[in-house]
């Protein structure tokens, strides 16, 4: 399969990346890298040689969120327009949290709203000194939805309640203190101890073992009602007044204030 924005390659053995491709928007979750990573999972799932899967950029932005542009676009959609978009958007989540594969998200930059919502969704994360981790949708009157399904299950659900009303933005140490990620390490060692932690990986984790685990994890988490309610509340947030109003003001270069 071909693919514009995203590139798939095999690393070593049983190891391959994805690799988001649009520096030029900042790896924007837009619906063509949404399908595209879709796919890209999805192909993977299918190799019986893969057994882990690095998700990474190839610039210095992991990804900036959802893409602005075409956000506003689709305010003009009707509510089942919407609600089909913020489904795409559900399947590639429910893809990477039920991939009978081990995925790592190396992120060496910033993961802002849903970019960091595809971070959470991977097993392991590895930070560096240039992450920066946050949910700011609230900032342009939108609202994390998908995401909060199984954030909570990663970390404190009162920590993760301020992190969805407020905006914050977490440095990688911040975020490894309040196990919103798993490892953090100086950028110029993170290849290093990525290959150390998959080497260590590939020789001790039955590969028979980790698929019978995902699939039982996933099910655990029993979030298919909820995300289908989440998409909901997604396809209605993207019309209200406030999210017209911030996105407005985010691509005008405007402040935003709601005071």
């Amino acid at each position: 399969m071909t693919y514009n924005s995203i590139e798939i390659i095999k690393k070593k053995n049983f190891v391959y990346s994805i690799t988001l491709n649009s520096p030029q928007n900042g790896n924007a979750l837009n619906q063509s890298l949404i399908k595209e990573l879709c796919n890209g999972f999805e192909d993977l799932s299918k190799n019986e040689y893969c057994r882990v899967i690095i998700l990474e950029s190839n610039s210095n932005i992991f990804c900036a969120g959802a893409d602005l542009k075409e956000l506003h676009e689709m305010q003009k959609n009707d509510h089942k327009k919407n609600l089909k978009d913020s489904k795409n958007l559900m399947s590639l989540f429910k893809k990477i949290l039920s991939i009978e594969k081990l995925v790592i998200a190396k992120v060496n930059g910033p993961a802002i709203a849903g970019g960091c919502g595809l971070a959470t969704a991977c097993d392991i994360i590895f930070g560096t000194e240039n992450s920066k981790f946050g949910y700011t949708e609230v900032n342009i009157g939108f609202v994390p939805a998908l995401v909060s399904t199984f954030l909570s299950k990663r970390i404190n659900c009162f920590k993760a309640k301020e992190l969805f009303l407020t905006g914050k933005i977490l440095k990688a140490e911040e975020a490894k203190e309040i196990h919103l990620i798993d490892h953090y390490t100086k950028s110029e060692n993170l290849q290093e101890e990525l290959d150390l932690y998959i080497s260590n990986f590939l020789k001790k984790s039955s590969p028979q073992s980790v698929s019978d685990t995902k699939k039982m994890l996933f099910n655990f988490l029993q979030i298919e009602e909820k995300m289908n309610l989440a998409c909901e509340i997604n396809a209605k947030s993207r019309m209200n007044s406030d999210c017209k109003k911030g996105i407005k003001r985010f691509l005008n270069k405007e402040e935003n204030y709601w005071n």
